[in-house]
């Protein structure tokens, strides 16, 4: 009889330690997104700092596509940093030809044409850039044979001016 609690209890503990490592892995995992978005967020507001620094200067992003001779630009992701792009680029004489985003439907976009990487064939720009630049090295991957041009990221831009 004593065995057979002793047993009981110990197979009690060994389930309450698994299911802990359990807790502690999931509770790991979420750790571990929440300080990615964390740095994520950070990075934005010092590339978004950086811009406003540029834009108090009176300068432009435009120094930098005009610096490397592109004058036909696509954007790559339609959100928030894309439309910044637009602004900053208006009146500039250096043209946003198109957009390009997994979702081309996206309801965010100033950009008129907005094609989707998977399905449609790009028209030819003078170089793509990559507004969600965390993820700069799997785009390049994905548009690899889609585009014959430069794909450089937003980040790469504003450190640039």
């Amino acid at each position: 009889m004593q065995f057979r609690k002793l047993a009981v209890y110990v197979t009690a503990i060994g389930l309450g330690i698994a299911v802990g490592r359990q807790v502690g892995r999931r509770h790991k995992k979420e750790k571990e997104a929440l300080m990615a978005q964390n740095t994520k967020f950070s990075d934005n507001y010092q590339l978004l700092n950086h811009w406003l620094e540029i834009r108090n200067e009176g300068k432009s992003l435009a120094c930098y596509f005009n610096a490397m001779g592109y004058k036909r630009i696509a954007v790559y992701g339609m959100a928030e940093l894309a439309n910044r792009l637009m602004e900053d680029l208006e009146g500039s004489g250096l043209e946003i030809v198109y957009g390009i985003d997994r979702d081309a439907s996206c309801s965010i976009s100033r950009i008129a044409e907005v094609y989707s990487p998977q399905e449609d064939i790009l028209p030819e720009a003078d170089v793509v850039v990559v507004t969600p630049y965390y993820a700069l090295e799997a785009i390049k991957k994905n548009l690899s044979g889609k585009v014959a041009c430069p794909v450089v990221s937003i980040e790469e831009v504003v450190w640039s001016v």
